[in-house]
């Protein structure tokens, strides 16, 4: 499945340990964030990758609101997120989501874009 990249073009297999769990940006992207016990918390928004490294950094998460009206978006950082592939959504500490968490701001244009609050 993530043998293939567009026309012609393979990754090499030697790049990617047989034990990798591999999960393209797309299908990160809008997926549903729930806590440890069960309780929906937001939605996944966006990922900050730090250019320099190539690491994503940090999980921008819509959270609060009803229906996605009047959400407001916060950054925490990607170590908090834990992927619950089986279910295909992912998993959020609360307590450390409220300690770690970094408003938005909504003049933010890079991370706003395509977003409407």
């Amino acid at each position: 499945m993530f043998g293939r990249m567009g026309r012609n073009r393979r990754v090499a297999d030697a790049d990617v340990p047989k034990d990798a769990c591999l999960i393209g940006s797309k299908s990160l992207v809008a997926n549903s964030v729930y806590d440890t016990e069960g309780g929906f918390v937001g939605k996944l928004e966006e990922v900050v990758i730090d250019t320099r490294t190539g690491c994503i950094r940090h999980a921008v998460l819509a959270v609060g609101g009803v229906l996605g009206i009047g959400s407001k978006l916060i950054a925490v950082p990607w170590g908090t997120v834990e992927a619950d592939v089986e279910r295909c959504r992912y998993v959020v500490d609360v307590k450390t989501m409220h300690l770690t968490a970094v408003p938005v701001p909504a003049d933010d244009l890079w991370l706003q874009r395509g977003y409407s609050a």
